[in-house]
This record gives C-alpha cells, sequence and structure tokens, in this order.
C-alpha cells in the first residue's frame, strides 16, 4: 500500500481532509497564499495603540524614561505580545538639519503602570477586552535599549508636522507576562517632539 501524507483544509467552519502533494524527492510542496500575517489578523489577536500627545526625543541614549510603555498584563504563563511593528511620528520639527530613530527595550517583570488609556485599536475590527496597559512619560529599570528603525533625516526648511519612521519587527520582541515595551525616540535636536506606537499579536507560546 502506498504512503500518502494527509492534510486538513479549513473551509467556512468545515474540515475537510486532503493529500499534501510532494515531490520525487519527497518535498512538500508549498505556495503562500494570504499576505504575510493575515492568519494572525484573520484570529482576532492583532492589536495597535499610539500615544497622543507627543514626547520632546532624546538627545541621548534612552536609560530609565519611556515615552511609551505597554505592559502585558497577562498572568504568569498567560499570552506573551509578539510585536509586529513600532513606529514614530514627528509631530513637531524645526527648520535646520534633523534627524531622529525609534528604540526599543523589554523590561523584567514588573508593576503595572498607570494607564494613559489610550485606544486599543482591533486590526481586524475587533473591540480590545486584553489586559495590556498602555502608559506615556514613565520610569523604567533600563533592561537594554535597541535602535529598531533607520534613521529618518531630513533637510534645511520649516515643516510641522513632519514624516514617520517604522521597524518591521515581525515578531523578534516578545513581550512575556508583567513584562513591558518601552519606546523612546532619539533626534538629532532639542525641540522635536514625537507620538510612538506598536502593532502586536497576543499569543499563548512557550518562552524558553
Amino acid at each position: 500500500m502506498a504512503d500518502a501524507v494527509q492534510g486538513s483544509i479549513r473551509r467556512g467552519g468545515a474540515i475537510l481532509p486532503s493529500t499534501v502533494q510532494l515531490n520525487e524527492f519527497g518535498e512538500q510542496l508549498v505556495a503562500g497564499g494570504f499576505p504575510q500575517a493575515t492568519e494572525m489578523v484573520r484570529r482576532g489577536n492583532g492589536w495597535g495603540t499610539m500615544a497622543t500627545a507627543a514626547i520632546a526625543g532624546l538627545v541621548i541614549r534612552p536609560s530609565t524614561i519611556a515615552a511609551l510603555e505597554l505592559w502585558n498584563g497577562y498572568g504568569t504563563n498567560g499570552r506573551s505580545l509578539i510585536v509586529d511593528r513600532v513606529f514614530a511620528f514627528n509631530l513637531v520639527s524645526t527648520n535646520v538639519v534633523e534627524g531622529f530613530s525609534l528604540w526599543a527595550m523589554v523590561t523584567k517583570a514588573k508593576a503595572a503602570p498607570s494607564s494613559a488609556s489610550l485606544a486599543v485599536s482591533g486590526l481586524s475590527g475587533k473591540t480590545y477586552g486584553g489586559p495590556v496597559v498602555n502608559a506615556v512619560g514613565t520610569t523604567v529599570v533600563d533592561n537594554g535599549w535597541f535602535p529598531w528603525t533607520q534613521a529618518y533625516q531630513k533637510g534645511a526648511g520649516g515643516v510641522v508636522p513632519f514624516g514617520a519612521t517604522i521597524g518591521e519587527v515581525n515578531g523578534r520582541i516578545i513581550v512575556p507576562p508583567q513584562c513591558s515595551l518601552c519606546l523612546h525616540v532619539v533626534s538629532s535636536l532639542v525641540g522635536q517632539t514625537f507620538t510612538t506606537g506598536a502593532f502586536w499579536y497576543e499569543e499563548q507560546i512557550t518562552l524558553e
């Protein structure tokens, strides 16, 4: 009897059996269907938030102040936040040459910050009911900040507001339960202000 590799097709809530196709070397033939991250969003676990009040960028490396903090309020062994994108929008710029980049950090387990009550938007239209707490201008313990976006450079000339810089994280940052994602902007000049934000997925995963 010939061996067959079986799979299942999910269609309209029904599970239909199917045979998985292999080539002459026994390699499975796989083709991407939907765009990247469609399945994550389809399951209703994709969320995003953004600060509404602009905070001045730092002219030094971030340390103990987070412009935006997203605290994972799930209990121990609960869901983690898998970060998809981070971004910063330059609300106020100056009329000289300037640049900025967005930095991020994941804290160790900590207490919840005071909530800023920023709106959390569902990437598939759902209403958020999870325990993530967003806060602005918080004091945190430096656990290692790193730049996550390319520097955004502009020439001389007053432009208010100006552009945004985006970091495609694609899951390379994971925020465990009771930990926080922290964001801040490093800018070339005093006087530039920014609103920051992030998109994430909430999933039950094993952290090793």
